[in-house]
């Protein structure tokens, strides 16, 4: 070995340098062939006209850092530095330079309201190219709001919300079936949690499947007389939390002990349904309640409440109540959306650059998410980014060139080749288009 790449020795290792060309992520190699297949970036620099000039980086480069740098577990834009310094990871992905962290900071800050409507497009039309691929018959719309506390009130919009939290307030609707982020649409932190709903709803049918069955679940912040008419004209099946208002509670109050059936899934509780028409809507609905017993401070019981209102008349009643607290999922899919693609803390002051950025964080997601049904085997369907970082993107490989040819050399005693193998074979298989 060459003293001169002599770092320093660390226990029984000397530690040495060498121009070899590895990598720290050998597993982005099947997100790029993915995102590749999928035509990210021809759609990228097609739609997107931020930049100014023509030199520099093109409009994929800037936003395919973006995504790559969240989909490898970059928190926040310094994180481009990881890339920047890893020639072998930025060879597997197509990048012959990663954009810098300010430079980066500096285009997310050219997007005005016109490229935030581009870069929803792209979103659009990715998703229109998966569609032919994904064969669920029902398509199950989870909606919800979340508070992304950005500390700070010095970020255009960034303002106190309900929970005293100061930061954005945006809106997401997920697609249950496959796991994939439909739609994603940044607010104020005040903004109240069902704020544009019809609006948003709109775009979400638009993002869907025409043909599917559509179905709705929400909480009750989306419980109102606008939502449900909604659903009705857009022939949607919904179920959302009701408020216990003082005249829904009297209804169930009301209800014969002779009605309650036990539920034995959920320990002491017990559902029944009623027919009910709520203040200032048209019509009346039917209501199903779950009460469980339990006990206060003073050692006094009473019964808890959780009552949602719905469209579907054909469900028994303890078959539609499972089928609606599976929206509690919700709560995992914006964890995995905040922490797992490092989107919670939005990086600039203005609020359209951070627009961007939580739709260019929607195309991460959505490319794990659609890799992991089109491309992984089954086992890794429903897997965290975490455990498909830890078990396939975060790998060692070194990257060698012989004649013409260029090889990713992983170990052999390489725990997951199987799954590596799999994904390869149908990732040439994949025909989008």
């Amino acid at each position: 070995m060459n003293s001169a790449n002599l770092i320093g020795r660390v226990g029984n290792f000397n530690v040495i340098s060498r121009e070899d060309c590895f990598t720290s992520h050998a597993g982005m190699l099947l997100v790029k062939q993915f995102a590749d297949e999928l035509g990210v970036a021809d759609l990228l620099n097609l739609e997107l006209k931020v930049k100014q000039r023509r030199r520099g980086y093109s409009e994929a480069e800037a936003v395919l850092a973006l995504v790559y740098n969240a989909v490898v577990g970059g928190d926040c834009l310094s994180d481009l530095e990881v890339l920047r310094g890893d020639p072998g990871t930025k060879e597997l992905i197509g990048l012959q330079e990663v954009i810098a962290p300010t430079s980066a900071g500096e285009h997310l800050r050219k997007f005005d309201i016109g490229s935030i409507h581009d870069l929803q497009r792209v979103n659009q039309l990715l998703q229109q190219q998966v569609r032919p691929l994904q064969h669920s018959q029902v398509c199950t719309l989870d909606l919800d709001s979340s508070i992304y506390e950005q500390a700070s009130k010095k970020k255009e919009g960034s303002s106190k919300a309900y929970n005293g939290e100061v930061g954005y307030h945006p809106l997401f609707a997920f697609w249950d079936e496959t796991g994939e982020l439909v739609m994603s649409h940044l607010r104020r932190g005040s903004a109240y949690t069902a704020s544009k709903a019809r609006w948003f709803l709109n775009q979400c049918i638009k993002r869907v499947p025409e043909e599917s069955t559509k179905k709705m679940r929400a909480d009750s912040g989306f419980y109102s007389w606008d939502v449900v008419r909604w659903c009705e004209a857009n022939d949607v099946v919904f179920a959302i939390t009701a408020d216990q208002t003082a005249p829904l509670r009297e209804a169930i109050e009301a209800i014969e002990e002779s009605r309650w059936e036990d539920l034995e899934r959920y320990g002491v509780a017990q559902v029944a349904e009623f027919r009910y028409q709520a203040v200032r809507w048209e019509k009346e609905y039917r209501y199903i309640v779950k009460r469980e017993l339990q006990m206060n401070k003073a050692g006094e019981l009473y019964f808890r409440y959780h009552v949602h209102v719905t469209n579907n008349e054909e469900l028994e009643a303890s078959k539609e109540l499972e089928w609606h607290l599976a929206h509690a999922n919700m709560e995992n899919r914006i964890k995995e959306h905040k922490s797992g693609f490092g989107l919670e803390k939005l990086p600039t002051k203005k609020f359209h650059a951070n627009w961007a950025y939580l739709l260019i964080g929607q195309i991460a997601y959505n490319l794990i998410a659609w890799m992991k049904k089109l491309v992984l085997p089954e086992s890794y369907h429903r897997a965290t980014i975490k455990t498909i970082r830890h078990q396939l993107l975060n790998l060692a490989g070194k990257i060698v060139k012989s004649g013409r040819r260029r090889y990713l050399v992983i170990s052999d005693e390489y725990r997951y080749k199987k799954v590596w193998k799999e994904a390869i074979e149908k990732l040439s298989a994949l025909s989008f288009a």
